[in-house]
């Protein structure tokens, strides 16, 4: 096992903890939410935080999602053209994933950094804090690309 899978495992260890308390947290805040406006006084910030926590799941969990093998998979042509073909055409993927995932953290840093001059609406924090989850995703992707790349470049069969 190389060091990529070995990191690509930990981390996704770690996310799938952490999208479980993030989960928890939201379904704790609805609830609270739901109980205060019953009560005839509402949670103002219960809305914005729940927004931004449900966006880190989306992005955290497609990392999961990517690791688990949970995305739609393609068996094409270079399936039925044998081994060595199979084996390029799925490293050539790999590498388009990559540069794409290289991109999404190198835009996500930095619209994180210019979100920083911006606070949010009900909580007054920056938008840097609730939009770090692109580029902490991206390069969470990143490594599972590699770990995967390692992976094929590795194994005797594609």
């Amino acid at each position: 096992m190389t060091v990529f899978e070995k990191a690509s495992r930990a981390i996704n260890s770690f996310v799938e903890k952490v999208l479980f308390v993030i989960g928890t947290v939201i379904c704790v805040i609805l609830f609270a939410q739901v109980v205060f406006r019953y009560a005839g006084a509402s949670l103002g910030w219960s809305e914005e935080v729940s927004r931004h926590l449900l966006v880190a799941i989306t992005f955290l969990g497609g990392t999961v999602a990517y690791k688990r093998a949970s995305f739609i998979g393609l068996q094409g042509f270079g399936h039925h053209m044998g081994p060595v073909v199979q084996r390029i055409i799925v490293v050539g993927l790999q590498l388009l994933t990559l540069a794409v995932f290289i991109l999404i953290a190198w835009f996500g840093t930095t619209y994180t950094i210019k979100a920083g001059e911006h606070t949010s609406s009900s909580l007054q924090i920056p938008m840097s804090i609730p939009f770090a989850v692109i580029p902490i995703a991206a390069a969470i992707f990143v490594i599972h690309v590699l770990a995967d790349m390692a992976r094929t470049i590795g194994s005797r069969t594609p």
